[in-house]
């Protein structure tokens, strides 16, 4: 599946869940946008030759990294003051600007994960601290691979959750859990139009789902 496809339902389970909670416009519209964007986080460890076959490309993962940027930038200009506001600011900015100076996209994976995390340890903030080893994780894997199983799913399960104590927004963290699992789904081989399927259960069973 495309990551376009994996982008608009990522962010219909964010709609989902806005519906579900019961929020206002302005929040329902930040749970589109955090699901779109965890639509496509599964990908994250695509490899670094670009291929159609590969779900989530160059340009999606500069969407990606710009929408995280900017959510960083204006998370820390809320949340933070002093030295810590300016180093997650400066956090967002290099997530924008630096895929169009990194062109082999493992390395570019491997620094933004690096940045997000000194961002999170600067900050102090376990969310920020758990997805920049995430990033940098996915990084080195092949595709299709942990980020693709129950275990990445149950991590990312708490990013959110770590996220949602944090900004104390209740739904945050089923946001993640229904956008991520989405993506998972729609990899699935008994979809149409998809050749091989995903190991669920992975590294305990290798069979495909």
């Amino acid at each position: 599946m495309d990551g376009k496809t994996h982008f608009i339902v990522g962010g219909l389970a964010g709609i989902g869940v806005a519906k579900y909670i019961g929020v206002d416009l302005q929040t329902a519209v930040s749970f589109t946008l955090l699901g779109g964007c965890v639509g496509l986080v599964p990908d994250l460890d695509v490899k670094g030759t670009l291929s159609k076959r590969i779900s989530l490309n160059k340009k999606w993962l500069i969407l990606f990294l710009g929408l995280f940027g900017l959510l960083l930038i204006a998370y820390s200009f809320d949340k933070s003051s002093g030295i810590e506001r300016w180093l997650g600011m400066a956090a967002g900015i290099a997530l924008i600007s630096m895929p169009s100076i990194f062109v082999k996209q493992k390395m570019m994976l491997m620094l933004t994960g690096l940045t997000v995390l000194l961002a999170g340890i600067a900050q102090q903030s376990t969310w920020l601290i758990m997805l920049g080893i995430y990033i940098s994780v996915a990084s080195r894997l092949p595709h299709r691979s942990l980020t693709h199983s129950l275990i990445g799913l149950a991590y990312f399960g708490a990013i959110g959750y770590y996220l949602e104590q944090d900004l104390q927004i209740a739904g945050l963290m089923l946001v993640c859990i229904m956008s991520y699992a989405s993506h998972l789904i729609l990899d699935m081989k008994w979809l149409p139009g998809n050749r091989r399927g995903i190991k669920l259960f992975q590294p305990f069973l290798k069979k495909e789902c």
